[in-house]
């Protein structure tokens, strides 16, 4: 059976960004499966447009979709690098689920986002274990000091998945660990009324965007010299920041779980769960 990867990524206009934060995750894919051939695709219609007018192309995933089909492959298995499922996940399984049975298209298998399952049946992993144990334990950020992971957040569903992973953190007894979004509850702003409320004054905040890809709007909301930058209000507050001004998929350790996520999809393990 003719197979093809096809990798989609929200995208970004910062060459940065995409150089060291999206193509990282995509040669690691690459890496693993040298039999195939492994393709990007970009979701976002402004950043596709946007870098169109630099000369940049792009293709979204309607449009690698239309491409592979007529090149008759007839096995797609698609690695999303969305960070949680809801909404946009869903929109593109939608959208890409609807080619099946195109051209010579027999099956089309999706690997799941970062975080998805929560191991409540055994046959299902948890994924948000793993991203604790590999990653946010990897920072090995002290207990006198809080690691603060600031995420993009969103109306629908998929805002839950920060919550959980507050909840798991809360478990494992890493309570120097928060969770806030820019878009959704809770916010940086609630975090830090959470630690006057309950007195607490770590020694240092270590400030962390939980984002794949940390563009220019996630920096200036981030680390941005505005006085309404979080960077800003932490300092004003009279904590000691250590900056983070990295996204996610500049790490080996994040880039090997896509990569198993796929690994799981090329076998067609949780499709019906998707």
């Amino acid at each position: 059976m003719k197979e093809i990867i096809l990798v989609t990524s929200f995208g970004s206009t910062v060459d940065s960004a995409r150089e060291n934060q999206i193509f990282p995750v995509v040669d690691a894919i690459r890496k693993a499966n040298p039999s195939h051939e492994v393709r990007l695709a970009f979701t976002s219609r402004i950043v596709i447009k946007r870098l169109k007018d630099r000369n940049i192309i792009f293709q979204n995933e309607i449009e690698a979709m239309e491409a592979i089909v007529e090149e008759g492959y007839e096995r797609i298995i698609v690695q999303p690098t969305h960070l949680v499922g809801g909404a946009e996940f869903d929109k593109l399984r939608k959208n890409i689920m609807a080619f099946k049975g195109q051209g010579s298209v027999q099956e089309i298998v999706f690997g799941r986002p970062l975080l998805y399952f929560m191991g409540q049946e055994e046959e299902v992993p948890d994924d948000y274990q793993i991203l604790i144990d590999r990653f946010i334990k990897a920072l090995q950020v002290p207990v006198t000091e809080d690691l603060l992971l600031v995420g993009h957040g969103g109306f629908n569903v998929g805002n839950a998945s920060y919550a959980a992973l507050q909840l798991k953190l809360q478990y494992e007894g890493l309570r120097n660990t928060s969770i806030a979004t820019l878009e959704n509850f809770p916010t940086p702003e609630d975090i830090l009324e959470r630690w006057e409320r309950e007195g607490h004054e770590p020694k240092k905040v270590h400030l962390h965007p939980l984002l794949l890809v940390c563009g220019d709007h996630a920096l200036n909301d981030l680390f941005g010299e505005e006085e309404d930058s979080l960077l800003s209000e932490l300092t004003k507050a009279g904590y000691e920041v250590v900056q983070y001004e990295k996204g996610l998929g500049e790490y080996a350790e994040i880039q090997d779980i896509y990569v198993e996520h796929l690994a799981d999809a090329m076998r067609g393990l949780y499709q019906r769960r998707l």
